[in-house]
C-alpha cells in the first residue's frame, strides 16, 4: 500500500479544489460568458460607448445602439442640416423620427426591428411639435398623443426645399436693432422719414422683419396669448425670418371669441382704446396705436403707414420694399425687406392649408369691418400691386404682423 507525506496529501487537496471549482463553475466572473439571449437586433440597446463582451468581442450583430441611429423606432432629435442653404444632412438608414422644432424631443427606442410600422406615438410635452421619418420623408404634427400626417398643399413648399436667407435685407440700408424683452429675440429696423404729416410726425421705425412672437402650435388649434402659427407647421420659416402667422384677435392682444364677434359685443371683453395716449389721432382709426402682440412701446402697423410706403413707392410696395427672396422684390429699396410669407386658411367645410407662399403676403390692421363684424381689414402686398383696407372673416385666417414703435 502506496502511503503519502503530510505535503503530499495538501498538494493534491489543493489541485482537487481547483479541479472542482473549474468544472463546477466557481465565483470567478470573468471565466463565465452567459449565452445569448435569442433575439431581433433591436431588442437589445447598448450604450453605444463601443465596450466589449468577456471573450473581447462586440456583440454587433445582437445589439442596436441609439447612438448611431440603427434599426429601430427611436425618436431623434436631429436637425435636418443647414436650411439656410437649402441643405439636409444625409438620413440614417432607419425608421427614426427627427423632431423638426428645433428642440430636443428625448430618445426612447420601441422594441420593434426595422420592418415594423413606423412608431405614430407621441408624448404631451411633445405636443405641437413636427417630426419628420428619414427614411419615408413623411411630415407629421403632434397631436392628443398620436403623429398626425402633415398633407402638404400644393403651393407648400417641401421640407427639403428651403430658400436662401442670405438675400433678406440690403446691406445698403443702414438698419437699427430691437431686442424683444419677452423672449430675447432681436429684430432689425428701419427709420423711413415721413416728408410731411399732417400731425407733425417727422419719421417712423418700423420692424424689418416680421413679429416671430409666441409659442408654435399646429394650424387649426385656437391661438391664445403667445402662441403662433409657422407656415406649413414647420417651425424652420418662423426661425428664420418668415415669423409667425396669427388670426386676428391673437395679433390684436385679444381673446379668441373676438374673432366670431364685433368687439363692440359684450361678449368680447377688449376694446380698442382711443383716448389719452391716442387723443392726438382725433380717434381716427386710420392713426391708432394699439399694441396688440407688439411689445411694450411698438403698435401693430396701422393703415396710415401703410399708407405711407404706398406713397413712397408709387403703389408697388412689394416692389420696392420687398426681400430679394424667392424672387419677391426688386430693389428692397427702404430696407423693409417683406417677404411673400402665404398665409393660413380655414375653408367652409373645415379643412386647413397654408398656401401662396412665394406669392403674397397679408398683415392684418387693428380695424373691423363696420358692415361685418366678424371680419377684420388688412394690407395684401404682390409684388406688382398692393391693397389695404379689404376684409377678411377674422377666424378664418392667419397672417403676419409688423410692429410700429410709437411716436
Amino acid at each position: 500500500m502506496r502511503t503519502f507525506s503530510k505535503v503530499s496529501l495538501n498538494f493534491l487537496a489543493a489541485a482537487c479544489l481547483a479541479l472542482s471549482l473549474v468544472a463546477c463553475g466557481g465565483d470567478d466572473s470573468s471565466s463565465f460568458v452567459e449565452p445569448e439571449k435569442e433575439s431581433s437586433s433591436s431588442e437589445i440597446l447598448s450604450s453605444g460607448d463601443g465596450t466589449s463582451d468577456g471573450n473581447g468581442d462586440k456583440s454587433s450583430s445582437s445589439v442596436s445602439s441609439l447612438s448611431t441611429n440603427s434599426s429601430s423606432s427611436a425618436k431623434s432629435s436631429s436637425s435636418t442640416g443647414d436650411k439656410n442653404s437649402g441643405g439636409e444632412s444625409s438620413p440614417a438608414s432607419s425608421s427614426v423620427k427627427s423632431s423638426s422644432s428645433g428642440t430636443s424631443a428625448g430618445s426612447s427606442a420601441g422594441n420593434s426591428s426595422s420592418s415594423k410600422a413606423e412608431d405614430l406615438s407621441c408624448t404631451p410635452e411633445e405636443e405641437g411639435q413636427t417630426f419628420e421619418f428619414t427614411l419615408t420623408g413623411k411630415k407629421y404634427i403632434c397631436k392628443n398623443g398620436s403623429l398626425i400626417e402633415i398633407a402638404s398643399s400644393s403651393s407648400a413648399v417641401p421640407t427639403s426645399s428651403y430658400f436662401d436667407m442670405s438675400k433678406q435685407f440690403n446691406e445698403k440700408v443702414s438698419y437699427g436693432e430691437f431686442t424683444d424683452p419677452r423672449d430675447g429675440q432681436k429684430y432689425r429696423t428701419v427709420t423711413i422719414d415721413y416728408k410731411y404729416h399732417m400731425r407733425g410726425v417727422d419719421s417712423v421705425t418700423i420692424f424689418a422683419e416680421n413679429l416671430n412672437f409666441g409659442k408654435m402650435i399646429a394650424g387649426g388649434t385656437v391661438q391664445g396669448d403667445s402662441t403662433k402659427y409657422c407656415y406649413d407647421d414647420d417651425p424652420w420659416y418662423c426661425e428664420n425670418g418668415w415669423g409667425g402667422l396669427y388670426t386676428w384677435s391673437n395679433a390684436m392682444g385679444f381673446p379668441a371669441v373676438c374673432d366670431s364677434v364685433s368687439i363692440a359685443s359684450e361678449k368680447c371683453p377688449n376694446k380698442f382704446d382711443y383716448s389719452n395716449k391716442n387723443e392726438k389721432f382725433d380717434g381716427y382709426i386710420n392713426f391708432l396705436q394699439h399694441q396688440g402682440i407688439c411689445p411694450e412701446g411698438w403698435h401693430v402697423m396701422n393703415e396710415d403707414i401703410w399708407a405711407l410706403l404706398s406713397e413712397m413707392s408709387h403703389g408697388d410696395v412689394g416692389y420696392y420694399m420687398g426681400s430679394k427672396v424667392a424672387g419677391f422684390g426688386n430693389e428692397n429699396l427702404y430696407g423693409m425687406s417683406l417677404l411673400p410669407t402665404g398665409y393660413w386658411e380655414r375653408y367652409p367645410n373645415g379643412t386647413t392649408v397654408f398656401q401662396n407662399i412665394k406669392e403674397q403676403t397679408l398683415f392684418w390692421l387693428p380695424e373691423q369691418n363696420s358692415d361685418y363684424p366678424d371680419e377684420a381689414k388688412l394690407t395684401n402686398v404682390m409684388d406688382n400691386q398692393t391693397s389695404r383696407g379689404g376684409a377678411r372673416k377674422k377666424n378664418d385666417y392667419a397672417h403676419s404682423v409688423r410692429c410700429v414703435k410709437n411716436y
